[in-house]
């Protein structure tokens, strides 16, 4: 696993929106240094990379019993305007030869109703909700919780690891987990608490009264239900079906004596009295129609002869009034010919023509004019023709066939008027049709009440049979239930003893591993390289007991306070290394308590190998001047985090304390 980024958005100090690029340039060089003051901000980051991996059960410095929402409210940055906060972080992970990239991305908020939390997981840039909904037992692939504390920790705080009990404390838990012990020792105390139920269980026969109980009220059901079955057949038989064969007959003697136009006589009086108002406004819009041009359709071919006269006496007023005209006309014609033309014959014959013409045209303006019409009668004429008689013909088609239908209309309700029966023969047939109605809705009712009882109880005898065979079941099975509780005791027994043995030999087998690479660790970072020879670690108790060059026992007491906290530092070495996981390795103030030689020889011989990717945060107390020297070649980047008191808010910008920088 290597961490590419994290991301602090209004985090702690760490105001705004803060990148930071963790990824090693080379595999030689896996140091990535911070350099921050105490309470600039080292703390706040290691907590940022729990909190985003781990959630609610990341054990960050400065939670303590707070809730986790509560918690949360407070890591939000003071001057935070949005009131909320974020924290991203991105790491690529190896399984079965194939590489992912993952972003976690876990971000939170204050409302009126308090703290809410989101969290996203991005795969290869894809989202995967149910990555992100399962997300506490999916980071045991990655970084399994328990274990985190070998590989994230405070350099202040790992001496204790040193003394007898929180050694033993330190080893036992990483075993448990490293192994998956605890699911035994879980296993073991769930057949414990199996084997007390099982004790305090006595044979019980009490399900000898709820069977007679159930077989008596099963019993009087089912009595029940015949009684009623056979009640509601009686119903549907001799009641309903009468009532309806009686009801059709009142409906036929009904419908024979008219009784559905008595049913509608308003109805049809009410049809009726529209009809005849209608057909007087039919009659009215014909007389209306006759009183105006109507009537001249009677005599439309006179109209027409008179159209062609009049066309006649127009064309001989117009002959008439050319005649002197064409004649002065024709002269001055024949004179230009003469003049300008030698055929005499062409001129001699047109003079023929136009002189015939003259004749012909004098003849017809000699015809006596008889109707001499005005040019408003013409007018009127020719309108009466070309359009307003079609129309007016169209209009009295369409009203005297409007008329025809309110006349037929008419003609019809009054037969259905006269039709509807007297109210004294229809009545006492209505009665007792309404009478049948209402018996047969009655009837009808009891069936459907009858029927949803039987249902109800159809239902119940069921749920009675269920409970009475779950009865005979438990009675079936009573008189072998102390044998096999008895077996099952005998071989809980046996099983929690497998465990033990199963527990001791896992634990001894892994111990002497664990021992070898603790010591290996610790012998690596010694300044006095044979003073500790050899180490052993209880398989029960868990407890480390070193060893010096003679053989003989060495005590805690006769370590340094340095030399106890390099015993600190290996045992996290060495027990990292027995996990077998490539994690990424996160020390807060790693040379705090150490003398000046130890620190060179952890500078040296520790931080370069505790893993392939090392994040150191150092104060300007630290990893300084030599210890810097020495560790230059395995530095990949450097940050430094730079803390304004004034307005409380730290920025990590890249480089480091003075002027020294990482390559």
């Amino acid at each position: 696993m290597i961490i590419d980024e994290i991301v602090l958005h209004e985090f702690g100090l760490y105001a705004n929106r803060q990148s930071i690029i963790l990824t090693p340039p080379a595999a030689n060089k896996p140091v990535v240094l911070f350099g921050g003051l105490n309470g600039g901000g080292k703390t706040t980051l290691l907590d940022a990379l729990q909190l985003c991996l781990f959630g609610a059960h990341a054990k960050t410095s400065n939670r303590g019993s707070l809730p986790y929402t509560d918690y949360l409210a407070r890591c939000i940055h003071r001057n935070s305007k949005t009131r909320e906060a974020a924290i991203e972080l991105q790491f690529r992970h190896t399984a079965e030869g194939n590489e992912d990239t993952y972003r976690l991305h876990r971000s939170w908020r204050l409302t009126s109703t308090g703290c809410r939390e989101r969290f996203e997981v991005l795969r290869n840039g894809i989202g995967q909700s149910a990555l992100a909904d399962n997300w506490i037992s999916q980071v045991e692939d990655f970084v399994p919780p328990n274990i985190a504390h070998l590989f994230l920790f405070d350099g202040e705080q790992i001496e204790s690891y040193a003394s007898d009990s929180d050694s033993a404390t330190l080893i036992g838990s990483a075993i448990q987990n490293l192994l998956g012990l605890d699911v035994v020792d879980q296993l073991e105390k769930d057949l414990h608490i199996y084997e007390r139920r099982k004790r305090s269980k006595k044979e019980d026969d009490s399900w000898k009264a709820p069977i007679e109980a159930a077989e008596t009220e099963l019993a009087a059901l089912r009595e029940r239900l015949q009684a009623l079955t056979q009640e509601r057949a009686s119903v549907r038989t001799y009641k309903i079906d009468r009532a309806q064969r009686a009801l059709k007959e009142a409906e036929d003697r009904y419908r024979k004596l008219g009784g559905e136009l008595f049913d509608r006589r308003q109805e049809i009086e009410r049809d009726k009295a529209d009809a005849e108002l209608a057909c007087q406004d039919c009659s009215r819009s014909l007389r209306e129609l006759a009183s105006g041009a109507t009537p001249l359709l009677l005599v439309r071919d006179l109209l027409q002869s008179i159209d062609s006269v009049d066309r006649n006496e127009e064309a001989s007023r117009r002959a008439r009034d050319v005649s002197e005209t064409l004649q002065e006309r024709d002269q001055a014609i024949l004179r230009y010919l003469k003049r300008h033309l030698d055929d005499n014959d062409a001129v001699t014959a047109l003079e023929i023509f136009l002189n015939e013409d003259r004749r012909t045209r004098a003849d017809r303006g000699k015809k006596k004019i008889v109707l001499d019409l005005s040019a408003e009668a013409r007018s009127d004429l020719h309108s009466l023709l070309n359009h307003d008689l079609e129309s007016l013909l169209a209009e009295a088609n369409d009203k005297l066939r409007k008329q025809q239908l309110a006349d037929d209309r008419v003609n019809h309700l009054h037969i259905q008027y006269n039709s509807i029966p007297d109210s004294d023969a229809i009545l006492p047939v209505a009665a007792e049709h309404d009478k049948l109605k209402s018996a047969i809705a009655g009837f009808k009712a009891a069936f459907a009440a009858m029927s949803s009882e039987i249902d109800r109880l159809t239902r119940e005898i069921e749920r009675k049979q269920q409970s009475l065979a779950r009865l005979l079941l438990a009675q079936a099975q009573a008189e072998d239930e102390e044998a096999d509780r008895l077996r099952i005791l005998n071989h809980s027994v046996r099983v929690r003893s497998t465990l033990r043995k199963f527990r001791h030999a896992v634990t001894a087998r892994h111990v002497h591993r664990i021992e070898h690479l603790v010591l290996e660790s610790y012998q690596q970072l010694l300044r006095k390289s044979a003073l500790v020879t050899r180490l052993s670690i209880d398989p029960e108790s868990f407890a480390l007991t070193l060893y010096d060059r003679s053989g003989a026992r060495l005590t805690a007491e006769r370590l340094s306070a340095g030399e106890r906290q390099l015993l600190a530092v290996a045992l996290l070495w060495g027990l990292a290394r027995a996990s077998g996981r490539p994690l990424p390795t996160a020390i807060d103030t790693p040379l705090g308590r150490l003398d000046t030689t130890h620190r060179m020889y952890v500078t040296k011989r520790y931080f370069p190998f505790a893993s392939h990717q090392v994040l150191l945060l150092s104060t300007d107390e630290e990893i300084t001047g030599a210890y810097l020297e020495s560790l230059q070649p395995w530095i990949g980047r450097t940050y430094k985090l730079d803390y304004n008191d004034a307005n409380g808010v730290t920025r990590v910008v890249p480089g480091y304390f003075g002027d020294r920088e990482a390559a």
